[in-house]
């Protein structure tokens, strides 16, 4: 049955269905061209890949160029190093569909955005790396992926100035990761109480924030990356169910945003929300406060109920200050203000009007243009929406 779309504060702009042929992940923009990954037969019937879509226009966005992936990988996570480089995840797809995938991160020439080239590969062990990150101020690269010694996932942090050229900088995880010989390899779906890399690690001054799905929270001194050293920790897993997702700082405030992703196959009504930890003592983080949408409304909508990713950037000043842009699979993209951390409100709201031939909407990820445009990813088909927050 179709629904129309529910909107408080945001104005659609454009819609383009073909975004990663429908089933989209993470979407980065550059110079009016929006590249997106694609979840493939992650909880959709899709292609593995990504396509690059002209959105100068964003009334009329247009796909431009695709890039199919080889048989075994998954490449859903991608992001701009600089200007006119590409970094694409190169995963292996869970089972014996990833038997022999070569596993690492693909590595794309975006100067010509219409015509991809690549021009290069960076092999990592195990099944590759899933959503990492790229500080282009620092130079760097994190990379959530197996390692000698560590148990799952654990980070990678690399030297990105020549970007076809990376260089491994450092190997961290926490201490619990600790394992002799190879450790264990990752699990592409790991158990939601499994402590493993998500990601993407942030840093901020001296320190890094990284979240380990169901192994909490880190704070990380960073001021020597070569040496990074663990300052706090917390998890709420158990009792809550787990998947810590993303661990953002509020600006330049002593606290964090940390999202719990929700799961494909079941919902759950009092857990996988969105957390405030306070860090103001930062060998002793503790969660304050939670947010999450109205459950009455959507909880029993089909698809997943829950948080997922947020833009990563939550500015100290400017018209956004203290503002988090949410993705809720079936509850759409949410604006919460996070002025007082200790109270969390909603301003505004989009949930695209579910296309025919879709069960519901399933909001996965968010990316914004220097306009301040967002771009909306829909991993069940609907692609992606070009929206202006108007609140």
């Amino acid at each position: 049955m179709m629904r129309g779309e529910e909107a408080k504060n945001f104005r659609l702009l454009g819609h383009d269905r073909s975004a990663a042929w429908g089933g989209g992940s993470l979407v980065e923009v550059r110079r009016g061209h929006a590249y997106v990954g694609a979840v493939g037969g992650s909880s959709y019937n899709g292609r593995e890949g990504f396509t690059v879509h002209d959105v100068s226009d964003p009334r009329n966005p247009r796909k431009v160029a695709e890039f199919l992936a080889p048989p075994g990988i998954h490449m859903h996570k991608l992001r701009i190093v600089g200007d006119d480089i590409l970094y694409v995840n190169s995963e292996a797809l869970p089972g014996d569909r990833g038997k022999g995938a070569r596993t690492g991160f693909y590595i794309f020439d975006i100067s010509r955005p219409g015509t991809i080239r690549e021009v290069g590969f960076y092999d990592m062990p195990g099944s590759g790396p899933h959503r990492f990150g790229v500080d282009n101020e620092r130079q760097l690269a994190f990379f959530p992926n197996d390692a000698p010694g560590w148990d799952r996932r654990v980070i990678w942090t690399m030297d990105i100035r020549d970007p076809l050229k990376p260089e491994v900088v450092s190997i961290w995880g926490l201490p619990s990761q600790r394992a002799t010989g190879e450790g264990i390899h990752n699990d592409p779906h790991p158990a939601e109480q499994t402590c493993t890399l998500h990601g993407p690690p942030m840093i901020r001054g001296d320190r890094m924030f990284a979240a380990f799905w169901g192994g909490g929270v880190a704070i990380i001194d960073c001021s020597d990356l070569r040496n990074m050293k663990l300052v706090g920790h917390t998890r709420w897993s158990p009792p809550f169910v787990g998947s810590n997702h993303t661990a953002w700082p509020i600006g330049d405030r002593p606290y964090l945003v940390v999202t719990d992703e929700a799961r494909a196959k079941q919902s759950y009504w009092d857990s996988q929300f969105m957390w405030i930890v306070d860090i103001r003592d930062e060998t002793n983080p503790v969660t304050v406060s939670t947010w999450f949408p109205d459950r009455e409304t959507y909880f029993h909508r089909a698809g997943r109920f829950g948080a997922h990713n947020i833009l990563e950037n939550i500015p100290s000043e400017g018209p956004w200050k203290d503002l988090v842009f949410i993705t809720y699979f079936n509850a759409g993209l949410r604006a919460v203000d996070v002025s007082d951390p200790l109270r969390p409100k909603e301003v505004g709201h989009y949930v695209p009007a579910v296309p025919e031939g879709q069960e519901e909407i399933q909001s996965n990820d968010i990316g914004c243009d220097d306009a301040g445009r967002l771009y909306l990813i829909d991993r069940w088909g609907a692609g992606m929406h070009i929206l202006e927050y108007t609140g």
